[in-house]
């Protein structure tokens, strides 16, 4: 039975196929051709949707943060349409966003080899180096960037960031000033430059760049920097007039009220020096530079537990703190602990203090 009802299949199949080839047989070739092209434009409709909707899922996903999902997506996209170049683009940075930079700079890869104008690519080739610490390979892509596409400003502006954390002053003022050639609006480009010109002692082209950051972007650390130049420059008054409007701008902003009890202190306004001190810490119980600046007022004072105190958490937040260490000596040798300001000065020596020297020969030996 079984034989005969395969074989019987088998007919049924012939007949049908026959069947098939004699309706064919009734189209003219310009008919089936035709039928065949519709047939291949649906097919090539439904694989396009496929890929739509891999992609758009992947897109939700790196918008909602779930990058390894989303690299699924554009990975199964990838399969199914090989050149296409966004879905390389954002599988690459969720890679970048997962910190799998060396995934990312392949992937960004792909992308310039389907699409060498996808400028985008190099910008973040460049931005993994950089995130990496290969500066010197975040620099070449940059520069790369700018001789394809001369206005990219934040290459510009990136570069910058790198020879400025370099302490590469000189080559960090070319890259800003070519940022804000781009862009002459560019207030965080105008704030860096001001930064580099403060700390080659260049004040006044620092005072010039920081009100012109002001101008674009009034900020409360734009506005603590210009304090801190109109400081260095000797200009106190002024000093005290930006820490005071940056304040102002941002009331939680710690920085400007220790900055300006600096002033204070340096001007022998204690309590007013203290007053910002106690601000400072009251934000930010753990700012290591407002501690130690309190302690140098209790000291003043002769309130030497109360320095002792401040110095202590100081160290425990910095343990390496040189000037910290000569301090905490200071205050404990106040408080008749010789042995304990001994080894903060013998530390703070270590550490390159030669003050402290003086003090562990005067007091130690």
């Amino acid at each position: 039975m079984k034989k005969y009802f395969m074989s019987t299949l088998f007919f049924v199949g012939f007949f049908c196929a026959n069947a098939q080839q004699q309706s064919d047989s009734t189209l003219t070739l310009e008919e089936i051709q035709f039928r065949d092209s519709i047939a291949l434009v649906n097919s090539k409709n439904s694989l396009i949707q496929e890929v739509q909707e891999l992609y758009n899922s992947g897109t939700q996903a790196f918008t909602s943060s779930k990058f390894k999902e989303a690299i699924v997506f554009f990975e199964s996209v990838i399969i199914l349409d090989s050149n296409n170049v966004n879905a390389y683009f954002n599988m690459a940075l969720s890679h970048k966003e997962l910190e799998n930079y060396n995934s990312a700079i392949s992937h960004f890869e792909n992308v310039l080899s389907i699409d060498s104008n996808y400028f985008d690519a190099i910008f973040n080739i460049a931005k993994c180096y950089e995130l990496m610490k290969k500066n010197k390979l975040a620099l070449i892509n940059y520069t790369r960037l700018l001789e394809l596409e001369p206005d990219r400003v934040e290459a510009a502006y990136n570069k910058g960031v790198i020879y400025y954390l370099q302490k590469d002053y000189s080559n960090a003022i070319k890259a800003y000033s070519k940022a804000i050639e781009i862009e002459p609006s560019h207030a965080y480009a105008l704030n860096d430059r001001g930064s580099c010109y403060r700390a080659i002692n260049e004040y006044n082209n620092a005072i010039s760049d920081y009100l012109e950051a002001y101008k674009y972007d009034p900020k409360a650390f734009i506005l603590n920097n210009l304090a801190s130049a109109y400081r260095k420059a000797g200009e106190k008054d002024k000093a005290i007039e930006y820490y005071t409007k940056a304040v102002q701008s941002n009331p939680k902003y710690e920085i400007s009220y220790n900055n300006r009890g600096a002033v204070y202190f340096e001007l022998k306004e204690y309590d007013l020096a203290l007053s910002d001190f106690k601000k400072a810490l009251e934000l930010n119980s753990d700012y290591a530079k407002a501690l130690c600046n309190r302690a140098a007022v209790y000291h003043l004072q002769e309130h030497y537990t109360g320095a002792l105190a401040d110095l202590n958490k100081a160290i425990e937040l910095q343990p390496n703190n040189p000037t910290a260490l000569l301090n905490r000596g200071i205050s404990r040798e106040m408080l008749r602990d010789v042995d304990g300001a001994c080894q903060d000065w013998q530390k703070a020596y270590k550490l390159g203090i030669e003050k402290a020297n003086e003090y562990y020969i005067n007091n130690c030996e």
